[in-house]
């Protein structure tokens, strides 16, 4: 299992002199907070205020994920403001990008009344349906068209078939450990090809990773969504699905009241599994990032329904 590396070696004074260099801003302060094969995130000031600088191999990333808050800026949904971005700055040498952080707390850092964490809940169910009706042509991972966000399959059917072979690899894997039976699997190969089939139309824009650590709460109210590194044009039923799967019981009744209909779609169940499948394949795969015996439980149990 390989050791997690530092993308660049730049930090301290060092990060802060290629910053000034590279973008004329001068900031202070600067803590490493992730370290990783492909990406770097450094907390910082600027001015007395927190900033992250975010260095990835991947520029396109970051060119997607500003599209992504243009669009939820212009459906009043708050985020962060991004100060610059460049694609290939001379002193770091990755594309890097700088953004204010968000105001308030992570929600699940803060200690607040049950009635006022219910009201946030029901709040994230109805900041993820307004994302969810952005819709985008084409499907999967989103690229970019005449600056637009696009998927980049042209047909749902086009989509799933390429996930086919990394999704019957994944199940033998689990088979080989043992952490599934045969008829575990065949019920997942099942799921795999009802949503295979599914015509949901145009594809709606995802968020996917709406956990309690990537939304800010000030006031008693939503004041930043951060994180579209993972956004897809794809299934809202997908997004809602994910979401629900970081919510206890009575989070996931606020959520589903300020979401709406969908999020009690039967099809949201089927793409719970198929979530359940990408999480413990991660975990399994990067020792880092916990321990299966926890998600396992709970696919089985979610297994029995089909």
């Amino acid at each position: 299992m390989l050791k997690a590396h530092n993308l660049t070696s730049l930090e301290g004074n060092l990060l802060e002199n290629a910053i000034k260099n590279d973008f004329g801003l001068e900031i202070t302060d600067t803590e490493k907070i992730t370290t990783g094969y492909v990406n770097q995130v450094f907390k910082a000031k600027l001015q007395n205020q927190v900033v992250f600088v975010r260095i990835n191999k991947d520029g396109n990333i970051f060119k997607v994920e500003q599209l992504g808050y243009q669009i939820f800026k212009k459906q009043g949904i708050p985020v962060p403001e991004i100060i610059a971005f460049k694609e290939n700055p001379q002193s770091i040498g990755y594309p890097t990008m700088i953004m204010f952080s968000a105001e308030g707390s992570n929600l699940d850092k803060i200690d607040i009344p049950q009635e006022q964490k219910d009201n946030i809940y029901e709040r994230v169910g109805e900041l993820l349906r307004k994302i969810n009706e952005t819709k985008l042509e084409g499907y999967g991972p989103l690229k970019i068209i005449n600056q637009k966000l696009v998927g980049e399959f042209s047909s749902w059917k086009e989509f799933c078939e390429s996930q086919e072979e990394n999704n019957l690899n994944v199940l033998d894997f689990f088979l080989k450990k043992k952490l599934l039976t045969n008829e575990d699997c065949d019920k997942v190969k099942k799921i795999y090809k009802e949503i295979a089939l599914l015509d949901f139309g145009k594809a709606s824009l995802l968020h996917r990773d709406m956990r309690p650590a990537h939304f800010f709460v000030k006031d008693n109210d939503i004041s930043g969504v951060i994180d579209l590194g993972y956004m897809a044009a794809s299934d809202p039923r997908d997004d809602i699905a994910v979401s629900l799967s970081f919510q206890n019981p009575e989070q996931q009744k606020y959520f589903k009241k300020g979401y709406g209909d969908l999020a009690n779609d039967p099809v949201v169940n089927k793409y719970g599994v198929t979530m359940l499948i990408r999480k413990m394949y991660f975990r399994l795969q990067d020792e880092t990032k916990g321990d299966v015996d926890i998600l396992l439980p709970i696919l089985k149990k979610a297994l029995e329904e089909f």
